[in-house]
């Protein structure tokens, strides 16, 4: 709170406007909120054919509701590619994370300076600054640097919200993670882990070492074996990868149990069938972005999460950061550093 001295408003110091006192009074009563950001940014913008360029364009304001972030880092999701050629003009990217720059009207609980993460879906995330409504925000884990932190809202959340609310996820149950190496499947692991399941991960062999630092239980290469095979009447199964992945998968899950897929619907007829829930996490029904980040961000900075990065690539280089997502042998998270700062870890 900035403090205007008795003095000002006794009108003791001359030569000063009154105009000037008036601004310093109104500054104080909105907590320090004014904008600091300039009016005009660097950002990746969408162009034509879904291709890519850093543009100069104005820095969003703060709405009712809304934080204004300096982002440091923004997470890389297969949604960003997938949705370019539907997004021309707009910037890319959800994930952000950063420190706030000014806070909109109503809001509460932060302040500017903040070290924050959330999704930024209408402004996007690639550019120096960006919107986070409080909806979707959460502090940064003290234990994270910004690049790891910005690997956590949409596969974290994703994550959390399959397991916790469609799975119905409880101590003791069996869960299988399809794709456990990669974004969402690495964050649903050590979630799983840290609500007290046996956890089987399907992944690659070169990637059993990281799953095994995760707490998987169990690896399972599926270039090499039939996940079938290895495993039965499990409680849970999170489905990461395909359609077929999921109809495979409706055999080995007991009576009773769920099939929680993000990769499109399983066949309602067989699941009913084998007896079985076989669901979609749903954010409309569900709790709000802000909450379930904020679970995460206490695992985090309890030492139960965390997050691989597996590449870091300047704003410049976006379009080969979404080359590499495409693969789809990401280990982890491939995030963007847009700025630098100090005191990365622990700000």
């Amino acid at each position: 709170m900035l403090h205007v001295p008795a003095a000002f408003s006794a009108g003791v110091y001359r030569g000063v406007s009154m105009r000037l006192i008036a601004f310093l009074a109104a500054f104080a009563a909105l907590g320090g909120t004014a904008r600091a950001a300039p009016d005009k940014m660097q950002a990746v913008e969408i162009g034509p054919g879904a291709t890519l360029s850093v543009q100069v364009r104005p820095v969003p304001r703060a709405g009712a509701g809304e934080v204004l972030v300096r982002v440091r880092a923004a997470g890389v999701n297969p949604v960003d590619w997938k949705a370019a050629p539907r997004r021309v003009g707009l910037v890319p990217g959800v994930d952000v994370a950063g420190v706030i720059d000014s806070l909109g009207e109503g809001v509460t609980g932060f302040k500017v300076g903040d070290a924050v993460l959330g999704f930024a879906r209408q402004s996007g995330s690639y550019a120096e600054y960006a919107l986070i409504p409080l909806t979707s925000l959460a502090r940064k884990p003290r234990s994270m640097t910004f690049e790891q932190a910005a690997g956590i809202p949409v596969a974290a959340e994703t994550a959390y919200r399959a397991l916790h609310e469609a799975g119905r996820l409880t101590r003791g149950q069996t869960v299988l993670v399809h794709g456990a190496a990669g974004g969402v499947g690495s964050a649903a692991v050590q979630i799983a882990k840290a609500a007290g399941a046996r956890v089987i991960g399907t992944a690659s062999a070169d990637n059993h070492e990281f799953l095994k630092s995760l707490g998987v239980d169990k690896a399972i290469d599926y270039r090499a074996q039939r996940f079938e095979d290895a495993v039965t009447q499990v409680d849970l199964v999170l489905n990461t990868v395909d359609a077929d992945t999921g109809a495979r998968s409706i055999g080995i899950i007991r009576a009773g149990g769920a099939l929680v897929s993000i990769v499109g619907p399983p066949n309602a007829a067989a699941c009913a069938a084998a007896r079985i829930r076989c669901v979609r996490p749903d954010r409309a029904a569900g709790a709000p972005n802000s909450e379930l980040l904020e679970k995460i961000v206490e695992l985090a900075d309890a030492g139960k999460f965390k997050v691989f990065v597996d590449g870091a690539y300047p704003m410049t280089d976006v379009a080969q950061a979404w080359e590499k997502s495409r693969g789809g042998h990401t280990r982890g998270k491939l995030v963007i550093q847009v700025s630098a700062g100090s005191a990365a870890k622990h700000q």
